[in-house]
């Protein structure tokens, strides 16, 4: 007989414990380290302990299903009545057994006593996931008849011609800012410029970072003559402390020394003067630099413009959410 426990009636480590259900069959494809899987619960604002589940089938974990809400820095209208399954698995060899439909009815049920009215599946703070990948897209009908909506899509890309022989990507020659990596003391005017122009998640990352120690080297910033930062882009490395990554770098270990970029954004003051551009060509430069051998910008439906940069779609993931009214 099946049972589900809660993920607080658990020891950490058993808890840590069930990535390798999903390691041992999909692993292969998008490998979650404890380390990862630590920082997406444990170490996360917003992960509930007490409405994650986990199927047990003869004191054997089958299943398990993780959800979040925004339980991190607040910001009005951001994520209101929103809940998150950040990841649901069921073993192959006990699917079609109503496992899976049990631990959803579970969350969705604690969601509406929490006055959840919105669920995403992914697109959580600290998420594996910013959708359903495609890689496993014959799940999709099992959630849309569970009342889940797909919406559309978004992609992560990945260069994986980083030959270290290769000549550096050249500034459009009409670069007239200082480009260069952000430093601590930057950080008042970096954190001004969020709050002008990217004042909801991207704050609360950048904030966060901070909080975790970050030294401004996972930054690249745009500043102009008037020591104004007009535009930023978030780097890291293969070397990157678990802490501080994007998730540009949430599949590191598929790669031999990955690097990521993105977020990236430009003060609307100054768009339509290449500083979006020259700032990736500072950053694929500088990750080269630093031994990266691939790269991966993640979630982004700009295609056209990173091909100019070498990169090609890697994976694809589709929205999706319910609304629970």
């Amino acid at each position: 007989m099946t049972s589900y426990l809660k993920f607080n009636q658990l020891e950490k480590e058993e808890v840590l414990n069930l990535r390798n259900l999903w390691n041992d069959e999909l692993g292969f494809i998008f490998p979650i380290t404890e380390e990862l899987f630590n920082r997406n619960t444990y170490l996360t604002n917003g992960f509930l302990l007490d409405c994650s589940y986990v199927a047990m089938f003869d004191n054997i974990p089958v299943g398990f299903i993780i959800s979040k809400v925004w339980n991190t820095t607040k910001v009005d209208g951001l994520y209101e009545k929103t809940g998150w399954i950040s990841l649901i698995y069921v073993s192959k060899k006990y699917r079609k057994q109503g496992i899976g439909s049990k631990l959803i009815s579970l969350v969705e049920s604690d969601f509406k006593d929490l006055g959840i009215s919105k669920i995403n599946l992914g697109k959580d703070y600290q998420n594996f996931f910013p959708g359903l990948p495609k890689d496993l897209k014959e799940h999709l009908d099992w959630f849309t008849k569970r009342g889940y909506t797909a919406l559309y899509e978004t992609n992560d890309l990945v260069n994986l011609n980083l030959n270290q022989n290769l000549l550096n990507l050249e500034f459009k020659s009409d670069n007239k800012y200082d480009i260069r990596l952000c430093t601590k003391d930057d950080f008042p005017e970096l954190i001004r410029f969020m709050e002008k122009n990217f004042p909801g998640r991207w704050l609360v990352e950048l904030k966060d970072y901070i909080k975790n120690n970050g030294t401004g080297s996972e930054f690249v910033v745009c500043v102009n003559n008037k020591k104004r930062i007009c535009g930023f882009c978030k780097i890291g490395s293969y070397k990157t402390p678990i802490e501080l990554i994007s998730f540009s770098l949430t599949w590191r270990h598929r790669f031999l020394r990955l690097g990521g970029i993105g977020p990236l954004g430009v003060d609307s003051d100054f768009r339509r003067q290449n500083i979006a551009y020259n700032m990736i060509v500072f950053s694929v430069n500088y990750l080269k630099s630093i031994g990266s051998n691939a790269l991966i910008i993640d979630w982004t439906n700009l295609i056209s413009f990173y091909r100019k940069f070498g990169f090609e779609i890697w994976k694809t993931y589709i929205y999706i959410e319910k609304n629970l009214n």
